[in-house]
């Protein structure tokens, strides 16, 4: 298997927070996001599958890091097995130009052409020419994008966090 994430999704893989991820569908805030990406990136182990990682993802990623953190994540993701960065090459270059239907490219003007070839077309693109099995992300628009292009498109709302052990018997208070 092949699942390509977008920065939503890596966000959450190597620098988990607990803000603004929602569900696609319902738009309810997301809850436990940091262990649904844990348990995302061991099932990916699990099953011996890549987490693809765009090139444009991994930059817009790290507008967000610090320079000198930059290398830390890139020693995590070039340390790991399952963990692949995928370029923007030709084959993606040539999906990417496809992405408009005939009916899009008849609105769109000579002057905002350049501005349609954003990241998500880019990021789908590239799942296209990498052929990935599924996409995980967050993004209305990418999700739109890549379903419209045949892919299977997930979010961290498809995957269960660990399961919470509590305690059967609370611990006794003043003995």
């Amino acid at each position: 298997m092949r699942f390509l994430v977008d920065n939503n999704v890596l966000i959450q893989m190597l620098a988990p927070n607990s803000t603004g991820l929602t569900h696609p569908d319902t738009k309810n805030a997301l809850e436990r996001v940091d262990e649904r990406a844990q348990a995302f990136v061991a099932e990916a182990e699990r099953q011996n599958a890549l987490i693809l990682i765009p090139a444009p993802v991994l930059s817009e990623f790290l507008i967000g890091v610090e320079v000198s953190r930059y290398q830390d994540y890139l020693d995590v993701l070039n340390g790991s097995a399952c963990f692949e960065i995928v370029d923007f090459d030709t084959a993606a270059a040539i999906e990417c130009a496809q992405l408009p239907d005939r009916k899009e490219l008849a609105q769109i003007s000579p002057e905002q052409v350049a501005s349609k070839l954003k990241y998500d077309r880019q990021i789908v693109a590239i799942a296209l020419a990498a052929m990935a099995d599924e996409v995980w992300s967050h993004d209305e628009s990418l999700r739109k994008i890549a379903s419209a292009r045949g892919l299977t498109v997930r979010s961290l709302a498809d995957i269960e966090p660990p399961a919470v052990q509590e305690q059967m018997f609370p611990p006794d208070e003043g003995v």
